[in-house]
């Protein structure tokens, strides 16, 4: 599926100058995380969360220009090439936390931002720890983290970065969990990591999942009231109870 700058703004909230931008940006060469793409964003959240993460650093306060700036989004597009590394079974996950944060190392601007995140993502498995506000308790909804390295490099006196990071929690926890629930079958019998499994396939579980995806959609209607009302249709057609029993019968 094709997106446009339009697609982008009335299904989940982008600006249009940052839909056009990266609608019509070129598929990087030899960009593992673009393996056999012809564009930039196809329709699949691994590709839609590029542009709506980068509108919720703008409405954090990050100045259009920057993130469109060719040095942030090659910074970006190289962390990414290393977690397609870390797919494929390339490199090891710790292996990808030091290219991510290697990227990014001569153009720190927010060294305390940096150097927790790196501690918190060099764990076997990152989970979150009290000391800092990066990360869930489950190790499964952490995966994606290391695409934060980008934010260390934003030279911007207006950046809200707590902001930042809630927009990313939320929008992290209502992709992953999708693709979760689609997938937890498959993780089953393959032994991936999967939310459902971190949280439990009993009804504390279900309960578990309802308060994530609720906070999602809380936390995103103070940033993007859009993406908010798109996780709230999207949680009134997914019966999380029906999954988890038919699970529980079949495995």
């Amino acid at each position: 599926m094709f997106l446009t700058k339009d697609d982008l703004k009335l299904s989940y909230g982008v600006d249009l100058k940052i839909g056009a931008a990266l609608v019509d940006r070129k598929v990087p060469d030899g960009n593992l995380y673009w393996k056999n793409r012809t564009i930039y964003l196809p329709g699949a959240p691994g590709y839609i969360f590029i542009p709506i993460f980068t509108d919720i650093l703008l409405r954090s306060g990050v100045e259009r220009d920057v993130l469109l700036s060719e040095p942030f989004l090659v910074t970006c597009e190289t962390i990414l090439h290393s977690a397609a590394l870390h797919e494929y079974d390339k490199i090891s996950w710790k292996e990808h936390v030091e290219q991510a944060s290697n990227t990014v190392k001569n153009n720190i601007v927010h060294e305390e931002f940096y150097n927790d995140l790196f501690n918190y993502t060099f764990q076997d498995r990152p989970v979150k720890v009290p000391s800092i506000a990066l990360g869930s308790h489950f190790p499964s909804l952490n995966r994606a983290d290391s695409y934060l390295f980008s934010l260390s490099t934003i030279q911007s006196s207006s950046f809200n970065i707590e902001k930042a990071l809630k927009g990313w929690n939320a929008l992290m926890t209502y992709f992953l969990l999708m693709d979760d629930l689609a997938d937890i079958k498959d993780d089953l019998r393959t032994g991936q990591t999967n939310v459902l499994i971190d949280a439990g396939l009993n009804d504390e579980g279900e309960q578990l999942i309802h308060q994530m995806i609720n906070k999602s959609i809380e936390d995103m209607q103070l940033i993007n009231p859009v993406m908010s009302n798109r996780i709230e249709h999207k949680k009134s057609l997914i019966d999380i109870r029906a999954i988890i029993q038919s699970i529980r019968q079949n495995f």
